[in-house]
């Protein structure tokens, strides 16, 4: 579910959120600053990847748009959640993952909480848009470790990453994984981990 956005004050932001593409590129022309966060920090680029819209389609133009006229995809918010981790996190689909990443998002990149595009799109369970992300990974040879812990009492599932290290030898006594591959694996039903090393990609359970 799309978090309230604050528009207030802000014609680009709040044209964006509502998906009205003409009005947009009116402000755009008109000179509106692309990148002007609201006061949580939040860009056009990231209100797109928050917004509602009724097709995807909608949202996939609004964002082809945004990163065609300059929006810059890694500035962060208030959170330290950019446009991707918005974009996994309210699961706007593989493609405009695909959009944000072709364009410079940087998957790497953590929130305040640690948490990276990937933690993100694990604890959707969303694993067409995490392959999108291991892909990059593996494209730019970034070695990511992503542990995904058990689900806790009150539902909330913790998860940790590791970047550019691997865990302690402890955890991984601990978890005594074995290989298989992303379509093998139910993401969000038992706790996976996820390994994107320089050369290799699995997912182990």
């Amino acid at each position: 579910m799309a978090c309230p956005l604050q528009t207030e004050g802000n014609a680009l932001l709040k044209a964006v959120f509502q998906g009205k593409l003409r009005l947009t590129r009116l402000l755009l022309e008109g000179g509106a600053y692309i990148n002007e966060g609201n006061e949580r920090g939040e860009t056009p680029i990231s209100a797109a990847c928050l917004a509602s819209y009724d097709d995807q389609q909608t949202r996939q133009r609004m964002v082809r748009y945004l990163l065609e006229k300059g929006a810059d995809p890694n500035i962060p918010d208030k959170s330290g959640r950019t446009a991707l981790m918005h974009a996994c996190a309210e699961q706007a689909g593989k493609e405009v993952v695909s959009l944000l990443l072709e364009n410079g998002a940087d998957p790497s990149l953590k929130d305040y909480s640690g948490s990276s595009a990937l933690v993100h799109a694990i604890n959707r369970g969303d694993r067409d848009t995490l392959q999108v992300l291991l892909d990059a990974c593996k494209a730019k040879g970034k070695e990511v470790i992503i542990i995904t812990t058990d689900t806790s009492p009150s539902g909330t599932k913790k998860t940790k990453q590791y970047l550019n290290s691997p865990p302690s030898p402890g955890i991984v006594d601990k978890l005594s994984p074995a290989c298989m591959s992303p379509s093998d694996v139910e993401i969000g039903t038992s706790s996976p981990s996820v390994c994107c090393r320089r050369s290799t990609r699995t997912i182990l359970s």
